[in-house]
């Protein structure tokens, strides 16, 4: 068996001439916390995409818990769980009907689907709204549901792209206990977020891409987590937002009115 959960090797997505993800190589160990980190249109929902069965690459492989990944790898699929980051509710549903419906989808048995949206809506402090349609929901209620979607399955890998976004500080709070609990487990979690210090306290590990996918940073938060500098290119970094600006090329600009 192997070690690792996601094995990407020369990711490749174009759209026309345009890359979107360009020879993109990633190695994920099971049980890990790994943050996934660059700027707006960088590349992480198209590579998210990608490892979830939603986007097919142009070029390159995907290995998911040891065995080969593609958009019609049903199996595999099963055993993942994605949070995009547009969502993809069936807002019409109402809550817990979507919630039984995502269970079942995976092959949870009926009675058994029930329970666990039952347990969700009830973990998640969204009982008294279950029987109403998700389209009446808020933007972090809506999100809250995601997650639960997520989940409900109990997945080996899962996949959340900016997760905690719209979501009220008591619900960021249970869901990073529950994500927690979840690599612990041994399972896996490939996190996109534009919250550095969100990922500095949750991610194990980090790689940190530029525009198209490029990878110009990757490597473990213990230093971080530890007082101690991470050191890349002969320069001490002490949070992962300065790692971050440094190797993503970010710039800001002055403005002399401000």
């Amino acid at each position: 068996m192997t070690a690792n959960a996601i094995e990407i090797a020369n990711l490749t997505k174009t759209y026309g001439e345009v890359p979107a993800v360009d020879d993109l190589s990633l190695t994920v160990p099971k049980g890990t916390f790994f943050g996934f980190l660059g700027p707006n249109g960088a590349g992480k929902s198209t590579t998210i995409g990608c490892l979830t069965g939603l986007l097919d690459p142009t070029r390159g492989t995907i290995s998911l818990l040891g065995e080969p990944f593609n958009s019609s790898a049903v199996d595999l699929k099963r055993r993942i769980g994605s949070m995009p980051e547009n969502l993809g509710l069936f807002e019409y549903l109402y809550a817990d009907e979507f919630l039984v419906f995502q269970a079942e989808m995976y092959g949870i048995e009926a009675a058994a689907a029930r329970r666990r949206a039952t347990e969700l809506l009830e973990a998640l402090e969204l009982a008294d709204v279950g029987g109403k349609p998700i389209s009446d929901f808020s933007a972090g209620m809506k999100k809250r549901i995601a997650f639960a979607a997520a989940i409900i399955h109990g997945p080996e890998i899962l996949f959340l792209d900016e997760p905690f976004e719209s979501i009220d500080p008591t619900g960021v709070a249970l869901m990073k206990q529950w994500l927690r609990r979840f690599t612990e487990q041994g399972r896996t979690v490939f996190l996109t977020t534009h919250v550095l210090e969100t990922a500095e306290r949750l991610c194990d590990r980090v790689a940190i891409i530029r525009s198209g996918g490029k990878v110009v940073w990757e490597g473990d938060l213990g230093p971080l987590r530890a007082d101690r500098p991470i050191v890349f290119e002969g320069r001490e970094f002490t949070t992962l937002e300065t790692l971050f600006l440094a190797v993503a090329g970010e710039r800001y600009r002055t403005l002399e009115w401000l």
